[in-house]
């Protein structure tokens, strides 16, 4: 079964506080697949790429922050956003978070329709301000 490049992200307290010096992160896209209902178990997985750019200028870089996402309009599908702070593989000041979850076939799709935000989080627990994303997709897209 296919997993998700995104690993737990460890801050030193549990209550982040709100800093704004803390650069948002910068989305550069976000791409969704759908599941196929096709005969291969990674057939009914969907994702959710997307992609970041880390602004220049922080105290941090990026392979140094982890990532909150919440969903802020919509219903996200049971298991696509993690419940805490994650972090991905970074080069340089880009990094791509691909989430998954297990979709439906698509004949009982439905259109997915979300606003989320990310905000970036120091292992002191201080937490930026959001970039906001849009997740878009139609069934079977």
């Amino acid at each position: 079964m296919f997993t998700s490049n995104l690993s737990p992200f460890r801050a030193s307290a549990t209550t982040l506080v709100d800093d704004q010096a803390l650069p948002a992160p910068e989305v550069e896209s976000v791409d969704v697949t759908r599941g196929t209902g096709g005969g291969a178990s990674c057939d009914q997985m969907g994702f959710v790429s997307v992609k970041l750019r880390w602004p220049r200028g922080s105290d941090y870089d990026l392979d140094e922050v982890g990532f909150e996402y919440r969903v802020v309009q919509g219903q996200a599908p049971e298991g696509l956003l993690p419940a805490g702070l994650v972090s991905a593989p970074a080069s340089g000041r880009k990094a791509e978070h691909l989430f998954t979850w297990d979709d439906v076939l698509p004949g009982r799709q439905q259109a997915m329709h979300l606003q989320l935000e990310v905000r970036a989080v120091t292992p002191d627990s201080r937490r930026g301000p959001p970039a906001m994303l849009r997740v878009d997709a139609a069934p079977g897209s």
